[in-house]
């Protein structure tokens, strides 16, 4: 998987987490966090299904959940922005 690739599924799997776009998670919290969403989603594809559902339920909240869980992975793990 590349990067691109690996950075777009870590954010959606933090985006269909419950943690708090409130939050600060430390690196502990988001792995853990986003090995439970793979997990509980059957895989990156079940993720980005709940992220397209959310945006088409709402997409205010949506759009700001993204650029949260984004801004966190790409800090925690790099990736291309």
């Amino acid at each position: 998987m590349s990067a691109t690739m690996l950075t777009v599924a870590r954010t959606d799997a933090l985006f269909v987490s419950g943690l708090s776009t409130g939050s600060c998670p430390q690196r502990g919290e988001i792995d853990a966090a986003i090995r439970a969403m793979v997990r509980c989603y059957h895989g990156s594809r079940g993720c980005a299904g709940e992220v397209a559902a959310c945006y088409g339920e709402d997409p205010e909240y949506a759009v700001r959940r993204i650029v949260w869980a984004r801004r966190l992975v790409t800090a925690e793990f790099g990736g291309h922005r």
